[in-house]
């Protein structure tokens, strides 16, 4: 279901055009400038995420932390979120590509990858640390600009 494109060959334009949610595997200033030009909203997730969880017992975060991230999205604005690390902590238990995919419902959203990609295959950390994350693009309807 996932499907790639080659940044060097795509215009800022296309970018914008292309189905939400789009991992976004490439550093090109002039597409984060678009982004922002086309009015998406810059979303860090990490802080207001770490703010809204403290204190809370693990158990209740686990039940929540999808409505709480949620709570976070403005209402039907195109969304570029560029800070979300803290989602891979794996006592969330969250499918985090997933969550991509029901945020992208409500939202026309960007992801600026924080991790690699290698063929059809999206990681996050490094093979053997705690948070590492494998997922295979095929699996999820998102589209993965490198």
């Amino acid at each position: 279901m996932g499907e790639f494109f080659n940044s060097r060959t795509m215009t800022a334009g296309e970018l914008l055009r292309l189905p939400s949610p789009v991992l976004l595997c490439s550093d090109r200033i002039d597409f984060s400038k678009a982004i922002v030009d086309a009015g998406y909203q810059t979303i860090s997730l990490n802080l207001p995420m770490a703010a809204s969880l403290a204190g809370l017992p693990e158990r209740e975060i686990i039940a929540t932390i999808t409505e709480k991230i949620r709570v976070l999205f403005p209402q039907s604005l195109p969304v570029y979120m560029t800070d979300y690390e803290m989602l891979f902590d794996p006592r969330y238990e969250l499918d985090v590509i997933r969550l991509f995919v029901d945020l992208s419902r409500r939202n026309k959203l960007i992801i600026k990858w924080c991790g690699t990609v290698d063929g059809d295959v999206l990681t996050y950390a490094e093979h053997g640390f705690v948070d590492y994350k494998r997922y295979k693009v095929n699996d999820y309807d998102v589209v993965i600009v490198k």
